[in-house]
């Protein structure tokens, strides 16, 4: 008994939450996204990616009772500029009346964080997320293309660190876009690593 018994309680104790504290905070790093994009009249042909990118975040935090913290996030990932494909086909230049490049994701997000007494901090997200791009805009016409949808997040930041180090999952569904021609939707996937200031 005493074998699983004091694992138990280490455990507890070390997930005990310590105070949260307000402030400003500031981060750059590299993220890589994985990119989908589907027209509805044509579902069953999927344009994909994956592209590194550099990984901006600005966020003010609150500090709540127990631990709990709250606040607003905006996040900037640049894309390195790839296009999307088709299984041995480019998306931007074959007909597909889906997206097929990202260039930048912007997010917004509302913040409910939670400090461990390690001083590492697990904070989850949801907002908008706003897309830059191009998409085929009828046969053969790509255009510049903004879209905007629902943005997810979960993160892990290092504590009790000079420069802590946070990791980021960002899961984005862009269902509406300024190309009106064809519906379609992009979904991404994102890692991001980042130090924070």
């Amino acid at each position: 008994m005493t074998r699983t018994a004091f694992p138990a309680l280490l455990a507890a104790f070390i997930a005990q939450p310590v105070l949260a504290q307000d402030g400003a905070y500031f981060g750059a790093g590299i993220g890589i996204t994985d990119s989908a994009s589907a027209a509805e009249i044509f579902p069953d042909n999927e344009a994909s990616g994956t592209e590194a990118a550099l990984a901006l975040t600005a966020g003010y935090r609150f500090a709540g009772a127990n631990g709990l913290s709250y606040g607003i996030e905006g996040n900037l990932d640049i894309q390195a500029g790839g296009t999307m494909s088709f299984p041995g086909r480019d998306a931007c230049t074959d007909f597909s009346p889906t997206w097929c490049a990202v260039d930048t994701v912007f997010r917004v997000r509302g913040t409910l964080g939670t400090t461990l007494a390690t001083g590492d901090l697990l904070m989850a997200s949801v907002g908008g997320v706003m897309v830059k791009g191009t998409a085929e805009d009828g046969p053969g016409n790509y255009v510049d293309t903004t879209g905007t949808g629902l943005s997810l997040g979960l993160s892990w930041q290092s504590g009790n660190v000079a420069l802590p180090v946070r990791v980021d999952l960002n899961f984005d569904r862009i269902n509406s876009d300024d190309a009106d021609l064809f519906d379609r939707d992009l979904d991404l996937i994102g890692l991001r690593v980042s130090y924070m200031f």
